[in-house]
């Protein structure tokens, strides 16, 4: 599909946005929400997907399906080979390429999904194992033709409406998803509110863009003292759940033989003595009143590593809308790790 017309019944209720040159996407609209309508803390403030520029934006819009790269350039398409084999970096790259207003989804955008899905109550399915869900056997996709052996991708849109929430298709399995956050030895980094969705901005080991956030919610340089932190509470093992959330590295690997911690999203913790903020809620990197079950955060504590959510095909019960992985370095490129695009319109925020 590549034409405005071939879309439209495909499209449904969503809405179509064209790239600067002219060729559609299938996106979601998603309308401004308030942290206390989340159920995050008492305060009537925006959500930090509709901040952008110090300006509040009354909507945002996210891909319906995971993205394939056409000439450089991300689109979200029912019945296509996920985009997969790409970096960060490229992943980035590719949302750019379309014009001003397109990104990569952020830390923000996953967030407020992950919160509005948590609100509603859902619990939504994917393609977590081989092309099927691991909950419900009898969900399944259609196999990519695309697929190298023992590669189990489904094309876009193709499991039905469980593989489906706000929306938005696979937010759960299939390919990894990459997101702009990361962990620099084990310190939680972000660009402040939504502002990685200005076109453009610096997403790069050294940009100034990066900042690390303090217990009580304000962001400051990276590297500053007190900062929020993953870190194991003794030696780092494989696949252990003795880590939490703190301000102080006590325990960082050597490398990456060292381990990685693993633990169910709602059973994270921080150190006693540490306040987690609502911003940390807000972006779905500490649970607020989520079940556990949907999904898995998985982190290393060495050197930088960028975010990827939702799990893969292959992730069984460790996936779900709130899986992430602070894992892998950004030049990490495999079948299983693609991407979603977002879009808001810049005079929205100029």
């Amino acid at each position: 599909m590549s034409s405005y017309e071939d879309l439209r019944g495909a499209a449904a209720n969503d809405e179509i946005i064209l790239d600067d040159m002219g060729i559609p996407s299938v996106m979601v609209k998603v309308p401004l929400v308030y942290l206390d309508e989340l159920g995050i803390g008492s305060a009537h403030t925006p959500h930090p997907a509709f901040i952008i520029n110090d300006k509040v934006v009354p909507y945002i819009y996210v891909s319906k399906y995971i993205n394939v790269v056409k000439n450089n350039r991300a689109y979200s398409l029912p019945n296509q080979d996920p985009a997969n084999c790409i970096t960060f970096d490229r992943a980035v790259e590719v949302c750019y390429n379309k014009g001003a207003g397109w990104h990569l989804m952020t830390a923000a955008e996953w967030g407020v999904l992950h919160n509005l899905i948590t609100a509603a109550g859902l619990e939504p399915r994917g393609n977590t194992l081989q092309g099927k869900s691991h909950i419900k056997a009898y969900e399944r996709g259609v196999l990519s033709p695309q697929n190298p052996t023992n590669v189990y991708r489904t094309l876009t849109g193709t499991g039905g409406k469980n593989w489906e929430a706000l929306g938005v298709n696979d937010i759960v399995g299939n390919v990894h998803k990459w997101v702009v956050a990361r962990l620099v030895n084990g310190e939680i980094q972000i660009v402040p509110n939504n502002n990685a969705a200005i076109h453009n901005t610096d997403l790069g080991v050294n940009s100034a863009a990066w900042r690390a956030i303090m217990p009580n919610g304000t962001l400051v340089a990276p590297g500053a003292a007190g900062t929020l932190k993953f870190d194991y509470t003794g030696n780092p093992a494989n696949g252990t759940s003795a880590f939490h959330i703190t301000t102080t590295l006590e325990h960082k690997q050597a490398d990456d033989n060292a381990g990685y911690g693993a633990k169910d999203f709602g059973t994270l913790t921080a150190k006693a003595g540490v306040t987690i903020p609502d911003l940390l809620k807000a972006l779905a990197l500490f649970p607020n009143s989520d079940k556990t079950g949907r999904g898995f955060m998985y982190f290393r504590n060495n050197g930088e590593r960028l975010l990827f959510r939702g799990g893969y095909y292959g992730d069984g019960g460790s996936a779900g809308e709130a899986h992430g992985r602070f894992y892998s370095p950004r030049s990490l490129s495999y079948v299983h790790v693609g991407l979603f695009s977002a879009y808001v319109d810049p005079a929205l925020y100029a």
